[in-house]
Formats: structure tokens, C-alpha cells, sequence
């Protein structure tokens, strides 16, 4: 009797297990666009983002940006499944710090942190970097500023600079910003300005 229950128990879990993969295809995070299919895994399925993780640090005389990113699996965001980099910051500015989420790194926050994405793309025609080059893969990401609760953009380029792994950035609060202050008189800056262009991270 103990036998058959173990079987019937292994055959339902089998069945449920191959059941729910069948609703969730996998799917490759290059074919995201607006049109994505509910409970799909978009998975990064060529291990891209996996060059943006880690500690990385932009310094000039006593001004800091220092970014941790992580890639996370199988986040889902209400409608389907993808594979992510999140991220936190701190940001001194002639020596004062100015704001720090790092602690939040290690919060089970799936998408929720300061810094989020995964749009990978290779096309040189809208970039701001200064030596992008078409073909090769740049990392779009979003950039909360939680002190005004704006949200700016962080595109990374990944580059070797004297032997050292690095990022050349390009941060910006433009257009493409929201903020539940906008419109209103008085609206705050962000934290860390309005735009950096041409920026390079050291890896850590």
C-alpha cells in the first residue's frame, strides 16, 4: 500500500511538473517587445548579461558613482517570467554622499530594485557612447532615484581598459523620465544630475 501511494505521489508531481513547463515556453530576452506572451520564460539564454554583473566603480577627484549589479533567474513580473539584472547604487558627490541603496542588494525584491533591466541590443543608430561600435551588445537598464521617485536610464558598454574590466555608461534623467513630481512647480533634481555622458566603470 506505502508502495502505491509513493508511485501515485511520484506520477502527480511527474505529470504537474511536465504540465507546467508546457505553459511556460522558453523563450530567448532578445525577443522581448510589446507584444510578449503571458507565462513565458525569457531567458537569456546566451549567458549576455552575465558580463554586466558585479562591482563597478566611476570615480573623478572626489565624486563616486558605484554600481553592484547581480543577474537573477525566472523573475516574474505578473505576466511572464524573465531573467533580469538588478542592481543598487551609492552616489557621492565632492565627497558627501548623496544617496546609497546598497543595503538593499540583499532583499528579495525580484524586479523592485533601484536598478533593473535586461534590453540588449547592437545597434549603433540612437547610442550616445562616443566609440560604439554596431554589432556589439550594450545593457539597457532602468535607474531609480527613490529620494524624488523618478526614474532615469543607465546604458553599459562593455570595454577593456588598460587590462582592466570596465563599462563605458551613459546616465541620463531626460525625456524618457518619470517622476510623480513632474509637471509640478518646484519639481526636485535627481540626486545624481541630469546626465553623464561617456562615463567608465572600473570592475571591482
Amino acid at each position: 500500500m506505502k508502495k502505491t501511494i509513493t508511485l501515485i505521489t511520484v506520477l502527480i508531481f511527474t505529470l504537474s511538473f511536465f504540465n507546467c513547463k508546457a505553459q511556460t515556453p522558453i523563450k530567448s530576452i532578445d525577443s522581448l517587445g510589446w507584444d510578449n506572451l503571458n507565462n513565458a520564460y525569457y531567458k537569456d539564454l546566451n549567458n549576455q548579461l552575465n558580463d554586466f554583473e558585479g562591482t563597478w566603480l566611476y570615480t573623478n577627484g572626489t565624486t563616486s558613482l558605484k554600481i553592484v549589479l547581480e543577474k537573477k533567474l525566472m523573475i516574474y513580473n505578473g505576466e511572464y517570467y524573465e531573467d533580469l539584472i538588478v542592481g543598487e547604487y551609492q552616489y557621492i558627490e565632492n565627497g558627501v554622499e548623496k544617496i546609497n541603496t546598497l543595503s538593499q542588494l540583499n532583499q528579495d525584491l525580484g524586479e523592485n530594485h533601484n536598478i533593473y533591466g535586461n534590453f540588449l541590443d547592437d545597434n549603433c543608430t540612437y547610442s550616445s557612447i562616443d566609440d560604439c561600435i554596431d554589432g556589439e551588445i550594450r545593457l539597457g537598464l532602468a535607474m531609480v532615484d527613490p529620494l524624488i521617485q523618478s526614474v532615469s536610464e543607465l546604458t553599459l558598454h562593455k570595454r577593456v581598459i588598460n587590462g582592466q574590466q570596465a563599462l563605458k555608461a551613459w546616465y541620463c534623467w531626460c525625456a524618457g523620465a518619470i517622476t510623480v513630481q513632474e509637471g509640478e512647480a518646484g519639481s526636485p533634481e535627481p540626486t545624481i544630475g541630469t546626465q553623464l555622458e561617456n562615463i567608465v566603470f572600473i570592475k571591482q
